[in-house]
């Protein structure tokens, strides 16, 4: 049978963190994604912000890489300048009643909240921006993921950070806390040859950034873990649905037959239902 337009799944061998965690918090929407490579009908405005905020402080410190000091207004035009072309067609405001004006609001507050926080008061040096990582495990399979910044700090501390939009701050025994950033670290410490590496998180709306060393004997119990893990997802023969409220977020609501959206989140339902079959896929059996 031959592939619908824009049908790629992904290889069995490489397992980014975000796509063992849609393994692990709905199979149904792992295998649309993964298995299948079918494309999510939209992005919610909740991702797109992330995304966008996410550019304009990568831009922020390649400008200070190029001798300049950028200002908060600098910032915040930066932010202005990229947010029409962020937020197309494809991105649904979930929450009825929410707005792409409100989103836009939220992402200047965490921009200056950053650049008077921390970005004036950072003596730390820039490694890499959006880093490409890889590490190899056994049985030929590979982690892989994009740091958001690589750097040293004024006492050489080699660090990798990742910045989080949520609105919540995380917890180290969350499954995201526990494995993301760490395992970042963890492939830092291979390429760089450190005994040590920090693994922090910067928490945009609150201002707070929590940081976890990671040894070279951590970084192997993680490697080990998340090789555990991705076992489990390539052994899986069991897809089922995981219905709840991130039913709403997922681009893939409008073909799963098991998601249930409520009422007051069905911004991203209605835009799915809007798309047309060639856009979003038809489920396989």
């Amino acid at each position: 049978m031959a592939r619908s337009r824009g049908e790629r799944p992904t290889p069995r061998n490489l397992f980014s963190f975000s796509r063992l965690k849609s393994f692990h918090q709905c199979r149904a929407r792992y295998r649309y994604r993964y298995l299948q490579g079918k494309r999510e009908a939209f992005r919610s405005i909740e991702t797109a912000l992330g995304n966008v905020v996410h550019e304009v402080l990568e831009w922020l410190y390649r400008e200070r890489d190029r001798s300049t000091s950028p200002t908060l207004d600098a910032a915040l035009e930066e932010l202005a300048r990229v947010w029409p072309s962020s937020t197309g067609e494809d991105v649904a405001v979930v929450r009825v009643g929410d707005t792409a004006e409100a989103a836009l609001r939220s992402g200047r507050e965490m921009i200056e909240r950053f650049h008077r926080t921390v970005f004036v008061n950072d003596g730390s040096e820039t490694v890499a921006l959006e880093k490409r990582l890889n590490l190899r495990l056994d049985d030929g399979l590979v982690f892989t993921g994009f740091a958001d910044r690589v750097g040293r700090t004024a006492k050489g501390r080699l660090f990798v950070v990742d910045y989080k939009t949520s609105s919540r701050e995380g917890d180290p025994s969350d499954f995201s806390e526990g494995l993301q950033a760490p395992l970042y670290a963890t492939c830092t410490l291979e390429s760089s040859g450190e005994d040590e590496v920090l693994a922090g998180y910067h928490y945009l709306r609150h201002g707070t950034t929590r940081w976890h060393p990671v040894t070279r004997e951590r970084g192997r119990e993680l490697a080990a873990r998340f090789h555990a893990l991705v076992l489990e997802a390539n052994a899986a023969t069991d897809f089922s649905a995981s219905p709840s409220v991130l039913c709403a977020w997922c681009g893939f609501n409008a073909i799963c037959p098991d998601a249930q959206v409520p009422e007051g989140l069905s911004g991203g339902l209605r835009l799915a239902r809007e798309r047309t079959i060639s856009d979003i896929g038809e489920p396989q059996g």
